[in-house]
């Protein structure tokens, strides 16, 4: 069962005043990489791509999905990483608020365990997030970077279920994660 959660992610980073516009993308990226003016994401190697259809964020006032990857589909022990944007220029506390409430208002029972203040690979701003949400054997597990790009808000979230998904593989599979104002 390969399904993009729509709106099954966290990410938080806004109102950081930092010089990140040096950074590059690795030469290395591989076609399943996720390249825009501001964000890079490079999936792990045993990740497919999904195909998600192109969203104009201009006409969306929610997390829209903007790309997606599955490792291991239709298997109990698969995990899916999802990269989501919506337009945001507040700060960075108040995109955290904005995704935590988003959550709240689409998956029923979602707790949100954990989240604290920390850096994306190339020292960005962000929030980790630890969410969990389903009963019994349909528990699932949702670790989230939620950052801010001066244009937008991004979340970008590893899921499994309850048991198979710990916190160092999520910080493992979002590791080649880098974020900078947009310019």
């Amino acid at each position: 069962m390969i399904k993009v959660l729509a709106g099954i992610l966290i990410g938080v980073i806004a109102g950081v005043t930092l010089s990140f516009s040096k950074w590059q993308p690795a030469l290395a990226d591989t076609p399943a990489a996720y390249n825009d003016r501001a964000l890079h994401f490079v999936p792990p190697a045993d990740y497919q791509a999904l195909d998600v259809p192109p969203v104009d964020l201009q006409e969306q006032n929610h997390l829209a999905t903007v790309a997606a990857y599955v490792h291991n589909p239709g298997r109990e022990d698969q995990l899916s990483i999802q990269i989501m944007l919506e337009l945001f220029d507040g700060s960075l506390k108040d995109f955290e608020a904005t995704v935590e409430n988003e959550l709240r208002a689409q998956v029923d029972g979602i707790f949100v365990a954990r989240k604290i203040e920390t850096r994306l690979s190339n020292g960005m701003p962000a929030w980790w997030l630890k969410a969990a949400f389903g009963e019994g054997f349909g528990s699932m597990q949702q670790y989230l970077y939620a950052a801010v790009d001066g244009r937008r808000g991004v979340t970008v979230s590893v899921t499994g279920r309850l048991g198979v998904i710990t916190e160092d593989k999520a910080r493992d599979a979002l590791k080649d994660l880098a974020l900078v104002v947009y310019p």
